[in-house]
């Protein structure tokens, strides 16, 4: 890993997609301004975490969202984690996360696997399940994307560990109630297990569409120190993520090494 700033964005998904586009490429703007060269955005940051609006706002791939990111990183020379949005194929519906290096073009995608499928509320009611799970490579590093739901499933991030990543992008929408008992607690957990940086951009609260959201977009170090929790409203940050850091805390606690000599027996 090559030490990097990366930027997180912390926005409200209104009922207005046009000014959510516009707003992105507002921030993305000020993050590289502020020298950020990573920067990620919130799970659904382009639609209402509703099921109806899933429906009202999803795209074909490519569509207008995709060309808007692919425009903004281009034009920031940055690359851009697109957060995710509800993309259609045929007669599903993904949540998924495109990523675009500095010339804009796309390097990387993933939909989420883990559907938000709890009491009282189905994710699966609109949105498939994505299938597969990987990481992607840059010049800072080789780099993990899950969304959300996904932080509850330790083993996904072992399988970002085994693939080499040094940081791990997870773009959110947790919910109040869940959000104040388990959001810190997951991404510091996560980030500890992995020994990586865990960035974790989520949507900001209002009073209108967005008034159950949580928020309190996190960065937390490969030791689960918190870098940075950007509170309930509209926000961004830019943190320097360091290779050291990384690599100490792997000669600290070399957990690989334990999970070699378990093999041996």
């Amino acid at each position: 890993m090559k030490d990097f700033n990366v930027g997180i964005i912390q926005l409200p998904a209104t009922g207005d997609k046009e000014k959510n586009l516009n707003t992105m490429e507002e921030y993305v703007t000020r993050a590289k301004k502020e020298g950020a060269h990573v920067i990620c955005l919130p799970e659904m940051w382009n639609c209402p975490y509703q099921n109806s609006y899933f429906t009202k706002f999803a795209e074909e791939d490519f569509g207008k969202t995709y060309k808007k990111m692919s425009q903004v990183a281009k034009e920031n020379k940055v690359y851009l984690i697109g957060g995710s949005i509800p993309i259609k194929a045929g007669e599903k519906i993904y949540n998924r996360s495109y990523v675009f290096d500095k010339e804009g073009k796309e390097i990387y995608r993933y939909s989420k696997i883990n559907l938000f499928d709890i009491e009282g509320y189905k994710e699966s009611d609109t949105i498939s399940g994505g299938k597969s799970l990987g990481v992607f490579e840059t010049e800072y590093g080789i780099f993990g994307l899950a969304i959300c739901f996904d932080l509850r499933f330790p083993e996904l991030f072992q399988s970002f560990r085994d693939f080499g990543a040094e940081v791990i992008f997870v773009p959110s929408t947790f919910m109040k109630k869940t959000g104040e008992i388990h959001f810190h607690l997951l991404n510091r957990a996560r980030a500890v297990d992995t020994q990586c940086y865990v960035v974790s951009p989520a949507i900001s609260r209002d009073e209108d569409l967005s008034k159950n959201a949580y928020a309190h977009s996190l960065c937390v170090s490969p030791r689960g120190d918190i870098l940075a929790d950007l509170g309930q409203e509209k926000n961004l940050a830019v943190i320097k993520l360091e290779d050291e850091k990384v690599k100490r805390e792997r000669e600290k606690l070399p957990l690989e090494v334990s999970r070699q000599n378990r093999k041996l027996y």
